[in-house]
């Protein structure tokens, strides 16, 4: 599976841009976020490739075309992909919705 969707990272209280030295970590937490190609989906996680690593429990916004926006803490981030667990469990008639999901069998 690969789904274009939208990734924003809400930055914590104590986070200081001026010490992140990747500019696209920057980037990530203005409204619109940047671009990512989900690889897995789930109810409770997801699977992502992106520019950029992200702090580990840092809190993100994950956009996918039909099925809106949804937030997770980051699991694990590592060379540019990362895995995010849903603050909510996403409900499988929601996930249905996304645009290019095909739940496993």
């Amino acid at each position: 599976m690969r789904i274009a969707g939208r990734l924003a990272l809400q930055p914590a209280d104590d986070w200081n841009p001026s010490r992140d030295s990747a500019g696209d970590t920057t980037r990530m937490c203005g409204y619109h976020g940047v671009d990512v190609i989900v690889h897995a989906l789930s109810e409770h996680v997801f699977e992502a490739e992106l520019a950029a690593d992200l702090p580990l429990g840092a809190l993100v916004r994950l956009r996918l075309p039909g099925a809106g926006m949804m937030v997770a803490h980051v699991e694990r981030s590592r060379g540019g992909h990362m895995r995010g667990k849903f603050v909510n469990p996403v409900s499988a008639a929601r996930l249905g919705k996304t645009l290019g999901y095909a739940q496993a069998a």
